[in-house]
């Protein structure tokens, strides 16, 4: 288990990193990678939609480009995050939650989005299984993971802070999820930078 692997250090690390997020974030987040991880959830307009692990609303602010504020609801552990997503979207649902137990009922949204979050879950299966729970039958559960690097040594160093998983072990997690029709894409936010992340979708049957 890495340092952040741990909701308790992650929440820590996260009151002071939330000073400064907004101006990190982009440098490994870009606005294409935003834009493919909704398009990988399939919304439209009418769908109510649950992002977890919303930090300070970056993802939040395409899925509300799409579908409205008051269609979202958005789930993070740590207060100061959230405290500067709620004033970007005042009208947007914010709740204090945990994605391994996720506080809302079997199929209740249209589709789940997850980016830069699954990394801190200390049981990432059980994070999207809960998300393919919450999403109604033919909807799709998206998420974001940092993908797992190629050389050994920054692999080794990656690992010993927070979860690093391979494609593989991705898809893996969403068989067990029941998940179906699955897909991804690696990607990054530039051209030397172009697999930092691997992005997943899969629907949850019908």
């Amino acid at each position: 288990m890495g340092l952040l692997d741990n909701k308790k250090r992650a929440r820590i690390f996260y009151k002071y990193f939330s000073k400064v997020y907004d101006f990190i974030n982009p440098i490994f987040y870009s606005e294409e990678m935003r834009k493919t991880v909704v398009d990988m959830a399939e919304v439209k307009p009418g769908d109510f939609v649950l992002e977890v692990g919303c930090g300070t609303g970056f993802t939040t602010y395409e899925i509300v480009r799409r579908i409205g504020e008051e269609n979202v609801v958005a789930v993070d552990l740590t207060p100061e995050q959230m405290r500067k997503a709620i004033a970007k979207f005042p009208s947007t649902t914010f709740i204090r939650g945990d994605a391994e137990s996720l506080p809302f009922k079997d199929n209740t949204f249209d589709a789940s989005i997850s980016a830069g979050s699954i990394e801190y879950w200390p049981h990432p299966a059980l994070g999207i299984q809960e998300m393919a729970r919450v999403t109604k039958p033919g909807g799709r559960v998206v998420i974001l993971a940092p993908r797992k690097p190629d050389n050994p040594i920054v692999r080794k160093f990656a690992e010993s802070i927070m979860l690093f998983p391979s494609t593989q072990q991705c898809v893996a997690w969403f068989l067990k999820a029941g998940l179906e029709d699955i897909r991804y894409v690696e990607m990054g936010p530039y051209f030397f930078w172009s697999k930092l992340v691997v992005i997943i979708s899969g629907r949850v049957p019908k």
